[in-house]
């Protein structure tokens, strides 16, 4: 069957042309519209057609706006434009729907706040707390201190004792040491209130502690602080002080922070008054901190010199910053710069005039001071038997210990470097701050285990008259506890000891105290001042046999080696007869001197109240001369019982003849002549 030919149009099917309604384009070709709207062309289209733009285009016809060509890629664009779209209009539904439920929004906010929180979140929530803390302690603050006027810690008439060290700025001095105290003289005032940084929320308070008085705030009275942001700058915990005023008795102050007061209206308004804080840190283990921020009195009050301090210690007649002064608002609302003009060149004149006056005085009435380096504080025993506590026996045993005793019996400053239980060796296996020594901890402005430890201590701050060590009880401990981990013999471990205490004494005598305090004021002066013959050349320090008998003869040998390298300022103090080693747990505690303090690991013995009296008795005769104010009432003591004597051999003769001469007489009491004569001949 032959197929008839026809053009290729002809073997399509009619092309129905079905037009949108006001598109432009085909929705669907494969649709058939009503008859009325078919359109069979019998030509063939072309790939550029021309009838749209003729008039007898069907789009011309409708009125409607021609589609791009047939088979272009302009004309499937479109489509998938709108797919694209479609597929991001459904991602957004799906977030959306998503956004909408509560799971959701709680594991976004669980990412959130786990970022927040690893990227220092931890401290701005501290920063905040203290900020409210500190935000309700000014609050309080300003409705105590309303008619009071505030003094800062770096006021020259606050006269510190011990180790304080300043914040950079000078806007806070703090003490790390057991002991430390200050003191002040009062006048014009009823009220006195300490302003401390130790909080009571410590507990509560992160690292970020720093950061809040890096800011402008409340507690930090419009100053700035420039401490480094560290965990190591954060308030202190509440200390336990005491307060003397007048010499009467102590008052306690458990547990102070914020504003601590003393006397609220309590003083006399016109009368001088003394007062000494101190901070004996009885109740925290001895590793607690003060930090002063300030005093307070009341409106009108102001500070008095202490007498017997120059002023290489810091206190002046004139302060053009004390709150006392009538022109420190002037100068301040005038400018730095005139108050800097005002003590040029003619307050200078001025300073050096004064400062040869009191350096042109007596040297007795300088004000000395005693420093004592111990591993066994007498504030650790006491009346409470070691038992430590906040209440009135465990504060009060601070200011029962021998080195504190010694010092008050001649009214001086005394500086105690006491860290109970801490040997004087390094890696002392069970010592207090392993692996540093106490000799270490000398040259610290704290003790182990606190942010002090790290700082260097300066020592110009101040220069003892004497100094006395007693070591040795902690290091003897721990080489009896733990002879099989030391693997040495008790004359090697002396023998290291020996060495160690040899090292610390010629490093004080080098870098920490290399002159006496007298000569240093004399230079200091810049004037030729006549020194007394009394005075040593040299600090003394006396080595102390420690009141156990422990190392005793480790400590004998240490001062001779000292000795025999031509330092003759070194002593050795024989203890020996002073307290009674043999204590008996059942006894009480008043008939003894020495008491086993269980509550630690290993027990330790410690002095009792009548140990730390009798041993500041018996130091009392042997530091007099140093110390006391006239050196001549102390009792005498031949310079041979540390010093020894010059070889004489017509001395040593005359010795001798005296010697046999008392012999000779007492046998002729007791033998008549014959016995006299019998001598003379088997006299050589």
């Amino acid at each position: 069957m032959k197929m008839a030919s026809h053009r290729p149009f002809r073997a399509r099917p009619n092309l129905h042309l079905t037009l949108t309604q006001q598109t432009g384009s085909p929705r669907n070709l494969n649709a058939v519209g009503p008859a009325s709207s078919r359109y069979a062309s019998p030509f063939s289209t072309p790939t550029v057609s021309p009838l749209a733009t003729t008039s007898y285009s069907p789009y011309a016809s409708a009125k409607l706006k021609a589609p791009s060509p047939y088979g272009s890629a302009m004309h499937f664009t479109p489509r998938q434009k709108h797919k694209y779209r479609r597929h991001c209009r459904a991602v957004l539904q799906t977030i959306k729907r998503m956004l909408l439920t509560r799971t959701t929004w709680l594991l976004m906010i669980l990412m959130l706040t786990m970022v927040w929180w690893l990227n220092g979140g931890s401290e701005e929530l501290g920063a905040v707390k203290l900020g409210a803390a500190g935000f309700g302690k000014d609050l309080f603050q300003d409705g105590v201190t309303q008619n009071m006027q505030f003094f800062p810690p770096s006021n020259p008439k606050i006269h510190y004792v011990g180790r304080w060290t300043p914040t950079p700025n000078r806007l806070r001095k703090d003490g790390a040491f057991p002991g430390v105290y200050f003191d002040i003289i009062i006048k014009n005032t009823t009220s006195l209130y300490l302003s401390l940084r130790n909080s009571p929320n410590q507990a509560a308070v992160s690292a970020a502690a720093s950061s809040a008085e890096a800011s402008p705030s409340l507690s930090s009275k419009g100053h700035l602080s420039f401490r480094p942001n560290s965990a190591n700058d954060k308030p202190a915990p509440p200390i336990s002080l005491l307060a003397r005023v007048d010499q009467e008795e102590y008052v306690l102050l458990p547990k102070a922070s914020a504003l601590v007061p003393v006397c609220s209206g309590s003083l006399q308004h016109d009368t001088v008054h003394n007062i000494r804080i101190i901070a004996p840190m009885t109740d925290d283990g001895g590793r607690g901190v003060i930090q002063l921020e300030g005093i307070w009195l009341s409106k009108g009050g102001y500070f008095e010199r202490i007498e017997g301090l120059s002023s290489s210690d810091g206190s002046s007649d004139g302060d053009p910053l004390s709150a006392q002064s009538d022109e420190v608002g002037e100068k301040h609302r005038s400018g730095l710069s005139k108050l800097l003009r005002g003590s040029g060149h003619g307050g200078r004149v001025q300073h050096q005039e004064i400062l040869h006056h009191e350096e042109s005085r007596d040297f007795r009435d300088r004000r000395k001071n005693l420093e004592v380096i111990t591993d066994i504080p007498g504030s650790f025993g006491g009346r409470n038997r070691g038992k430590r506590s906040g209440g009135a026996d465990g504060l009060l045993a601070g200011v029962m210990g021998w080195e504190y005793l010694l010092g008050e019996m001649f009214s001086v400053d005394h500086t105690a470097i006491g860290v109970d239980g801490m040997c004087l060796i390094q890696e002392c296996i069970g010592g207090v701050g392993h692996p540093a020594g106490l000799g270490d901890i000398f040259f610290r402005s704290g003790p182990p285990d606190t942010a002090y430890s790290d700082l260097p201590w300066m020592f110009n701050v101040h220069v003892p008259d004497v100094l006395i060590l007693n070591l040795g009880n902690s290091d003897k401990t721990s080489f009896d506890e733990h002879s099989s981990e030391y693997n040495k013999t008790a004359w090697d471990l002396a023998e290291r000891f020996e060495d160690t205490y040899v090292s610390l004494i010629k490093a004080i005598r080098t870098l920490a105290y290399p002159k006496h305090p007298s000569t240093i004021q004399s230079e200091r002066s810049g004037y030729s001042i006549y020194v007394p013959n009394s005075i040593p050349a040299a600090v003394p320090i006396f080595v102390m046999r420690p009141l156990r008998g422990e190392l005793e003869h480790a400590t004998q040998n240490i001062v001779n080696r000292i000795r025999a390298a031509g330092d003759k300022y070194v002593y050795w103090l024989d203890t020996s007869g002073w307290l009674d080693p043999n204590s008996s747990l059942d006894s009480e505690s008043s008939n003894q001197d020495f008491y086993l303090d269980d509550s630690v690991t290993p027990p330790r013995w410690r002095l009792t109240e009548r140990g730390n009296q009798r041993t500041s008795i018996f130091l009392h005769m042997h530091v007099c001369r140093y110390l006391a104010r006239d050196g001549e009432k102390c009792p005498f003591l031949p310079s041979e019982v540390y010093e020894g004597k010059v070889f004489d051999p017509a001395e040593r003769d005359f010795e001798r003849y005296v010697e046999g001469e008392k012999e000779k007489r007492l046998r002729a009491l007791f033998w008549g002549e014959e016995g006299a004569v019998g001598l003379g001949k088997a006299a050589p």
